[in-house]
């Protein structure tokens, strides 16, 4: 028998009668089908659970799993001393390679039954190294308690900060500097003005950057120097109102893409956490544009030019469009010092009907697009008008891509290519791309 950590929850939950799971959906929860279904977290196919309800309605029920009286084959013990309690992870508990192979299934046959493509369009995911992938974290700080002041991530279904010392899914980079780096935060009274600390490991140097809600004192912030001068890291204090001050800086942080191209992010630019399964993602987005000289090609939400770079480096000229101001400045000055000058960098806000039509009016021959969990709506809609010859789509949110890929295929498009991409191991997180072809009449 195995029995998990009980997490606080409701009050009001109500306890109910034992399930037995049929799948695994692409969260990673057991699903338990009849006429109330129940998708229950912590919980595996062919396992019968002793569940407690947190959520209801006459068809669907949420749930997670307190008892497991049939363990699966599947089943293994967590490598994470606090993975019952830490928010981090949700899938620990099962084996890494499984977790893959039943939620692949689990979106393949989602999408398939509401996009009806054909089965060879499927293909095999994207995955990397694991457990030590990540390469970017934010830790949460408690100094309310000075005495008992703790560094870590917030709790399943709460928001206490689970006290850790080392954190076996970041990179060992990152993972090494969290019990030292602790001890450094403990070391002043001023650890009550502290708000949370980023954690970045780029190519050459990793970064620490400490947000503060009032002004530290000198010896706080020449403790972080020595911090930074003996673990050879970069270190910024981030103000309330969010400006940067740095204490040392070794060297700029980069961050590879393809074929030699890099980012070079501020501390709070948007940078793919797995560069592992990034770089993977990139070499197939490439390969399904097939991009060429001459060619015009979009990339659209596309950051500080994860994607940009690398088409661009293929000779075709590239409009990349991104919302945020300041990253679109940083990304243009990087890609000028890399000497690629064959890219267009717009600020345009692509939710909005006019900045697209903006971002439309010169004409593309080609589009990726890779938007937030809120997916691309307004965008699919104005590519169906402006049929490019192939669409990619890179999805963080598979529920939102099939709203936005129904749309597409309604419009004329073909779902010729698609696949899973695991780009964060261990959550209810997956991701997703997939390919759409303008279809010849």
């Amino acid at each position: 028998m195995v029995t998990f950590y009980k997490p606080k929850g409701d009050s009001n939950n109500k306890a109910a009668a034992p399930v037995t799971i049929d799948s695994l959906d692409w969260k990673g929860q057991g699903v338990a089908k009849g006429k109330t279904m129940h998708f229950v977290s912590g919980a595996l196919p062919g396992e019968t659970v002793a569940i407690k309800v947190t959520n209801s309605n006459k068809k669907v029920r949420s749930a997670h799993a307190i008892r497991v009286d049939n363990p699966s084959s599947h089943r293994v013990k967590p490598f994470c001393p606090v993975a019952s309690r830490c928010g981090g992870c949700q899938l620990q508990h099962i084996e890494s390679e499984a977790a893959l192979s039943f939620r692949n299934l689990a979106i393949k046959e989602m999408l398939q039954r509401q996009l009806k493509f054909a089965d060879e369009a499927w293909h095999t995911p994207i995955s990397g190294p694991r457990p030590a992938y990540r390469r970017k974290a934010r830790l949460a700080l408690d100094a309310r308690q000075p005495e008992k002041f703790k560094c870590g991530f917030r709790e399943q279904q709460g928001k206490a900060v689970v006290d850790i010392h080392q954190c076996p899914v970041l990179l060992p980079t990152l993972s090494n500097l969290i019990a030292p780096l602790k001890k450094v935060l403990n070391s002043h009274e001023n650890k009550r003005f502290l708000g949370h600390v980023s954690l970045l490991a780029g190519d050459n140097v990793a970064q620490v950057t400490i947000k503060h809600t009032q002004t530290l004192a000198s010896q706080y912030v020449d403790a972080f120097a020595s911090f930074a001068s003996h673990h050879r890291v970069n270190l910024l204090l981030e103000d309330s109102k969010g400006a940067i001050q740095p204490v040392l800086v070794h060297a700029p942080l980069i961050c590879s893409t393809l074929d030699g191209a890099y980012l070079t992010p501020g501390p709070n630019d948007f940078v793919q956490v797995n560069p592992a399964v990034n770089q993977q993602m990139i070499e197939q987005a490439i390969a399904w544009l097939s991009p060429s000289e001459g060619e015009r090609i979009a990339d659209w939400f596309s950051g500080l030019g994860n994607f940009t770079l690398p088409i661009a480096k293929r000779g075709a000229q590239v409009q990349a469009v991104e919302g945020v101001a300041e990253m679109v400045q940083r990304a243009k000055h990087n890609a000028r010092e890399q000497g690629i000058d064959n890219v267009q960098w717009l600020q345009l806000d692509l939710f909005d009907e006019d900045s697209v039509a903006h971002a439309l009016a010169s004409g593309i021959d080609k589009v990726l697009i890779d938007p937030s969990r809120e997916g691309a709506l307004t965008v699919s809609h104005a590519l169906v008008k402006a049929k490019p010859s192939t669409i990619v789509y890179v999805s963080c949110n598979p529920s939102t891509f099939s709203r936005d890929a129904e749309v597409l295929i309604e419009g004329g498009y073909t779902m010729d290519r698609a696949k899973v991409v695991e780009m964060f191991p261990y959550t209810q997180h997956m991701e997703m791309m997939a390919r759409f072809t303008r279809q010849s009449k």
